[in-house]
């Protein structure tokens, strides 16, 4: 399990990453989801560029589980 702590990591596991949405999960350091949700846009959108949606978020205390489909 790796969390992610910077906004460019967690794009480049999501650009690279070969195989089903529903096989990945993100692992996100709290500190990076900013009032504002600047962050959370930019990764919204590599996620939408390749075809995913998003399908939910667990609050695991101190990061977030994001899965996809």
């Amino acid at each position: 399990m790796h969390i992610y702590k910077t906004i460019d990591e967690a794009v480049a596991a999501v650009q690279s990453y070969k195989g089903l949405p529903q096989d990945f999960e993100l692992r996100i350091d709290e500190k990076l989801v900013d009032p504002l949700g600047v962050n959370m846009a930019i990764l919204t959108d590599a996620i939408l560029a390749k075809g995913w949606w998003p399908n939910g978020f667990e609050d695991c205390g101190g990061h977030r589980r994001f899965l996809y489909r």
